[in-house]
């Protein structure tokens, strides 16, 4: 077996290692608007839940490598107007998000440029991404600089789910919903295994 010490190792090396073995990856397609209203879309893989109670979602965002630009567009419209709307990525919307992962100038319209709708929220202005079949409404909750990237805490207000996707037992049917999951470099995870948790072990209460 082989070791990597992190602290000999350069930041691009750091990177590759992680993310090629902290897979896959949930992606959060963040749409925002700018304070001039500009609408921005951008995709994020470090992205997950940070709490059930209340409802709060994670994401890290990196630097920008755009000359000019101190952060990237998504976090600077985060921090102006402290709403944004994470979409989650299906399998049919999976060419659109790659393509709204270039970075363009901060006066491009990134739902015209990747060809999407844009629907309006009901709680923050920017809007959801028309096509995605999950679409989470929410409002920034706290910011904090980890090195080179910032992590963003943003609380859930509202879930949007297409028909068929979530039950009346609040279940969600991951065959519906064809999640998209970042893996190492420019693939991605598309097939979700099931597999039922086993039953609660029922001990003996002398053993205790």
């Amino acid at each position: 077996m082989t070791d990597y010490d992190f602290g000999s190792l350069r930041a691009h090396e750091a990177y590759k290692l992680i993310t090629g073995v902290v897979q896959p990856r949930p992606i959060a397609w963040v749409s925002t608007i700018s304070a001039d209203g500009v609408r921005n879309l951008a995709p994020f893989s470090f992205f997950t839940i940070a709490s059930r109670d209340p409802v709060t979602v994670f994401l890290s965002i990196g630097a920008t490598s755009r000359p000019g630009h101190a952060v990237k567009d998504t976090l600077a419209n985060v921090l102006a107007t402290g709403e944004l709307v994470v979409n989650l990525v299906s399998l049919p919307t999976l060419e659109a998000m790659v393509r709204s992962s270039a970075e363009v100038p901060g006066d491009v319209d990134e739902f015209d440029y990747a060809g999407l709708e844009a629907v309006a929220s009901q709680d923050v202005s920017p809007p959801r991404v028309g096509q995605a079949r999950v679409a989470l409404e929410c409002r920034l909750d706290t910011v904090e600089r980890i090195g080179a990237d910032t992590a963003v805490f943003a609380r859930v207000l509202r879930l949007h789910a297409s028909d068929g996707i979530v039950d009346d037992a609040f279940h969600v049917d991951s065959a519906a919903l064809q999640p998209v999951a970042r893996t190492a470099g420019a693939t991605y995870s598309t097939d979700p295994v099931a597999l039922p948790s086993p039953p609660v072990p029922r001990w003996d209460a002398s053993r205790t």
